[in-house]
């Protein structure tokens, strides 16, 4: 948490029944932060089963920077591959991923024109995931969860 108590995070999602998340990573010239396969186990003592296969790109940024720095580094990564990303979400559901809480439970960011614009020239939805408070343990080094909805 920064000294508001507050952390925001920020990724590319790209799920499908039928995606190859080597081959997103390789038409899209970018490594994923990670990847699963259709039918990996996952959470608590691994009973959970994968419905799809995912591919995330999160944003490097430290969890106390601001959210629009998160969707600038995303977008900077992400803008000249728009026609590879949009020919992907006509076979696949791609979203942005934004993670933001507050210790108090209550707080919030505003997203500027410039970038809300950027966004929706991309053509990918954004996707905005509230966490209570005292969800702490999403480190610089965790990346937020990538179950699909």
């Amino acid at each position: 948490m920064d000294g508001d108590g507050k952390w925001s995070r920020a990724s590319l999602r790209i799920f499908g029944d039928t995606l190859d998340p080597d081959m997103v990573g390789s038409v899209l010239g970018l490594e994923a932060t990670p990847t699963h396969p259709k039918g990996e186990l996952f959470g608590p003592g691994q009973t959970a089963v994968r419905r799809e296969s995912g591919w995330l790109l999160q944003s490097p940024l430290s969890k106390r920077s601001g959210m629009i720095q998160h969707l600038k580094w995303l977008l900077d990564a992400l803008e000249p591959q728009r026609e590879v990303i949009q020919g992907l979400s006509r076979k696949y559901r791609i979203d942005f991923f934004c993670g933001f809480a507050s210790l108090h439970g209550q707080g919030g960011f505003t997203l500027d024109s410039g970038t809300l614009s950027r966004v929706a020239d991309l053509g990918v939805p954004l996707a905005l995931d509230l966490y209570p408070p005292g969800i702490e343990e999403i480190g610089d080094d965790k990346p937020l969860p990538i179950q699909s909805c």
